[in-house]
């Protein structure tokens, strides 16, 4: 069983949200992570009060400490491009942020929940040494067919700059990080594939942490929801693809990653989604001396880190057969 590592709320607050835990209730939750030479950069969502969704971020050292005096309250900060008239909740929206290392420079994405007729996903770089915002944060654009609520992207480098849109399909983006206004993301290829087993027992796969390249595939740690209103639940599964383009998939979900042990999953406090009953949810991961760092929110409350053996996350996955299990014929491939 993996070791899960759980950071406490009012550690995650920078000075400037502090008293936010006198009005009532504060969750921290669904944190991305990335490596930083010696130490890992954290990202996560605030959640006081007033309702509002924000991000914090920090720095943590090798041994998932937080670094005293990191902290830095990055939604407060963040400023949108002039002439864009983003309707209030995109402005004041920050959820489930995904930290990024991209042709060098340092970005953290976000998105801004649920809301009609469109909701936003932003792009902001970050200053290395202060996890501070550089410019102005940068809408995510798709050039093609999109759905009305956009969550969830995930972005890889790989002989250029990808996206993974969606799990099933496997649906890849390519996009390019030149000039100031949004990034524009158009399609690279879509591999049909199947994992009905999983699906059927915990949902269909769902975006999550970054891809990971490790022994010459990625491996995409992600989520999957099942069950009803009012109890649904949110599961932390990994499956594997391809490192070349197409990028298709080469291993589904054999199940449900057990991030956390039974009866873990205690709430703190009430329920910031009514629907929902239990969540794991993971926004990051790494393969680091050995192991697998998986960072994941518990309940929409907890901030947690998984450290997990090869083993167990490769005891995830189950090789998809040639026929039946994957339609290894892409469409709309560009190199």
């Amino acid at each position: 069983m993996s070791e899960v590592i759980l950071l406490k709320t009012e550690d995650l607050l920078p000075e400037a949200w502090r008293h936010f835990s006198l009005a009532g209730p504060v969750g921290a939750f669904n944190p991305g992570i990335l490596r930083d030479g010696s130490q890992w950069i954290l990202a996560y969502r605030v959640v006081g009060m007033d309702g509002l969704r924000r991000i914090g971020v920090c720095r943590l050292d090798d041994a998932f400490h937080i670094v005293p005096g990191s902290l830095v309250p990055l939604s407060d900060q963040v400023r949108f491009a002039s002439g864009r008239d983003y309707r209030l909740q995109a402005r004041t929206w920050f959820a489930d942020p995904r930290l990024y290392r991209l042709q060098g420079r340092l970005f953290v994405y976000w998105n801004s929940g649920w809301h009609e007729p469109q909701n936003h996903q932003f792009l902001q770089e970050l200053e290395a040494t202060t996890l501070k915002p550089i410019g102005h944060a940068r809408e995510m654009i798709l050039r093609g067919e999109r759905q009305p609520l956009e969550k969830n992207w995930t972005l890889f480098e790989q002989v250029g700059l990808h996206a993974v849109y969606s799990a099933t399909p496997h649906r890849v983006l390519t996009f390019s990080l030149a000039g100031e206004d949004g990034i524009l993301f158009e399609d690279f290829a879509t591999t049909a594939w199947g994992n009905d087993t999983y699906a059927a027992a915990h949902g269909t796969l769902r975006g999550g942490a970054p891809p990971q390249r490790y022994e010459g595939r990625y491996w995409s740690f992600c989520h999957s929801v099942a069950g009803r209103d009012g109890d649904y639940c949110y599961a932390a599964a990994v499956y594997r693809f391809a490192a070349e383009p197409p990028f298709a998939p080469t291993d589904a979900p054999a199940d449900a990653l057990p991030l956390l042990k039974p009866g873990e999953f205690s709430r703190c406090y009430p329920k910031l989604n009514p629907a929902v009953g239990q969540v794991a949810y993971p926004c990051g991961a790494a393969h680091d001396s050995g192991r697998w760092i998986v960072s994941f929110g518990i309940n929409d409350e907890r901030c947690a880190i998984a450290l997990l053996s090869n083993d167990e996350v490769a005891g995830g996955v189950r090789p998809l057969e040639t026929r039946g299990d994957c339609a290894l014929q892409a469409r709309g491939s560009r190199r």
